[in-house]
């Protein structure tokens, strides 16, 4: 039992500190004024590592949901303490079904040729990032809330907290229209608002991650 929980913290360490490579972050003015000089070529790369961005932080956020639900489950069973947390468990499995959908790759190389091809197509991927991303928030502060309710239950953190949604609501359809309207110029902004939700997206849950990681670690 005990070299089980320690092969599931090694993993869930492993899972957290995948962060650094997963979730990508640049300047979102920086991002726009490359592409302004560049004539939209540096624009191409963004695109390209959005949908990578999303494609890896999904993926990673589902391994470490399973990890931490694995060893909370471990945990609660040496306090003799399962039908304690057994409410937060199932919605914890439930959570991690949902991200297990969510984190499905799109493909970021392919969604960039079909870009360069097809130039709707670049339209479309930015929809599936803000789409994605919305929906993955939401189940993401799902997590993170039934995580601290679990954790304060078995006494191994304090009380427990509501984790916030780190995305605002944005309207694919407005930025799409917008876009045409003014002849590609509030494009720019719309890249921008894309880098700078994702780049919000991975840093507020850096302390999350951190405290889940601390408190399943405790011995």
């Amino acid at each position: 039992m005990e070299q089980q929980q320690t092969s599931l913290v090694q993993g869930l360490y492993y899972y957290i500190q995948q962060r650094v490579t997963t979730d990508w972050m640049t300047d979102p003015g920086m991002a726009v004024l490359l592409t302004l000089v560049t004539c939209g070529i540096y624009g191409l790369y963004v695109f390209y590592k959005l949908m990578e961005r999303r494609d890896l932080h999904l993926a990673r956020m589902y391994n470490v949901a399973g990890t931490a639900i694995a060893l909370l489950r471990e945990k609660a069973q040496d306090m003799g303490k399962v039908d304690t947390i057994s409410p937060e468990l199932a919605q914890l499995e439930n959570v991690q079904r949902q991200m297990y959908e969510q984190s499905k790759e799109r493909g970021a190389a392919l969604w960039l040729v079909l870009g360069i091809l097809t130039g709707i197509a670049m339209y479309i991927g930015y929809y599936f990032i803000m789409d994605d991303f919305r929906n993955h928030d939401i189940v993401e502060a799902q997590f993170f809330t039934l995580m601290s309710g679990a954790l304060a239950k078995l006494g191994l953190s304090s009380q427990p907290s509501q984790a916030m949604r780190s995305m605002p609501e944005r309207n694919f359809v407005t930025f799409l229209l917008l876009s045409i309207v003014t002849c590609g110029i509030y494009y720019f902004y719309w890249l921008y608002v894309l880098v700078l939700d994702g780049n919000n997206h991975v840093e507020a849950q850096v302390q999350w991650e951190d405290f889940i990681y601390t408190a399943l670690a405790t011995t």
